[in-house]
């Protein structure tokens, strides 16, 4: 690992033909944080046949994006092609604001980059639907009876 200027920066294999290249980005303030959630990014990204080159994190999400050590670092390695991709866990990483990481994705794919998060709250799957009054009643039914209740389901 390599420190730089308040960022880790974690170097893996970069030569795996036919790969595309990606940074895995996390900010998070503490080590067993950044180890799990860059451990997520990486198999996010070997799943998807695309070679995780290096890991960069920042400790500090509150500080903009641009005053960012790691995301510089980040910014380097799309400049020189070592990159073609950047995987972050979750659009909370880069941005506070709404439609902040949409904003940083298209200045990205401007570049010829992309940009993934491995979670996307507003792609969630919707909740399901709570239980009916009916379905509480059936189950309470039920409770009963496993107690020895003399209750009986309806037919």
């Amino acid at each position: 690992m390599l420190a730089v200027r308040g960022a880790m920066v974690t170097h893996m294999n970069p030569d795996t033909p036919g790969r595309v290249p990606v940074a895995l980005y996390v900010a998070a303030g503490d080590a067993p944080t950044v180890d799990l959630l860059s451990d997520y990014c990486r198999q996010y990204a070997t799943a998807r046949d695309w070679d995780a080159v290096e890991a960069v994190t920042d400790t500090d999400r509150l500080i903009p994006l641009v005053s960012r050590p790691g995301w510089a670092r980040v910014l380097s390695l799309l400049a020189t092609g070592t990159v073609r991709g950047v995987v972050t866990y979750s659009p909370a990483m880069l941005a506070a604001i709404e439609g902040g990481y949409d904003a940083v994705r298209a200045l990205l794919s401007e570049q010829g980059a992309f940009l993934a998060a491995t979670r996307r709250p507003d792609l969630a799957p919707e909740a399901p639907p709570r239980r009916t009054p009916a379905q509480r009643v059936r189950r309470q039914g039920l409770a009963d009876a496993a107690y020895g209740s003399d209750w009986r389901p309806a037919r």
